[in-house]
């Protein structure tokens, strides 16, 4: 419609009233339907700016907001693949490849290591948007690796959990992380070295 007619008829439709806005630029708060900008979401820590209703945010999100500054990505080399030739609605692969377009992460759990006022620190923050935060072979492998690194080097770990469950494309592959991962907790104990569990919305676990 244009500005003209819009002018004539008296229709005078304020930004943070509109459906829609377009994306990357501007955020709709779930909760009180106002619209901000994304730069003042950041600023406000993720946070609406009218009503500080908490939004859902991926990795890299946290590891801006945790780490003084710069981070280094971990075990980025470790990528999923269909050992089991699963198919669903659709092949595994393509699952997969659908993931790695739609996300800047490259499986459910990006490790990386950074600093804390000046003081290491290890964070593995899991992200539901790639398959829905599920746990794989690379997930658990991910974990598996950070607790060896963390207690080789005597540097905390915190992981931030926001996941769906087990990856069911990858089966008993899947659940035999949960005891590895287990496992290497426990050695971690053992060595005294800290570890910190976040829990996020949306986590489902026993």
């Amino acid at each position: 419609m244009g500005w003209f007619k819009r002018l004539k008829d008296g229709i005078q439709t304020a930004t943070r009233n509109k459906k829609e806005a377009p994306e990357g630029i501007w955020y709709k708060c779930e909760r009180c339907r106002e619209t901000s900008t994304t730069k003042e979401l950041r600023e406000n820590f993720y946070k609406c700016p009218k009503c500080n209703y908490h939004v859902r945010i991926g990795s890299h999100e946290y590891f801006e907001l945790i780490f003084d500054g710069n981070y280094e990505l971990l075990f980025e080399e470790l990528r999923s693949t269909d050992v089991l030739q699963f198919t669903d609605l659709k092949p595994y692969p393509d699952r997969l490849k659908e993931a790695y377009k739609k996300n800047t992460v490259t499986d459910a759990i990006t490790v990386a290591k950074g600093k804390v006022n000046r003081r290491s620190l290890i964070v593995a923050a899991m992200d539901f948007r790639f398959i829905g935060g599920s746990m794989g072979s690379v997930v658990g492998e991910r974990i598996a690796r950070a607790i060896e690194f963390c207690i080789a080097n005597r540097i905390p770990l915190l992981i931030i959990s926001r996941s769906g469950g087990a990856r069911m494309m990858e089966a008993a592959y899947s659940l035999m992380q949960l005891p590895k991962t287990s496992g290497r907790l426990t050695q971690m104990a053992r060595a005294k070295v800290p570890f910190f569990s976040l829990m996020t919305d949306p986590t489902t676990g026993a």
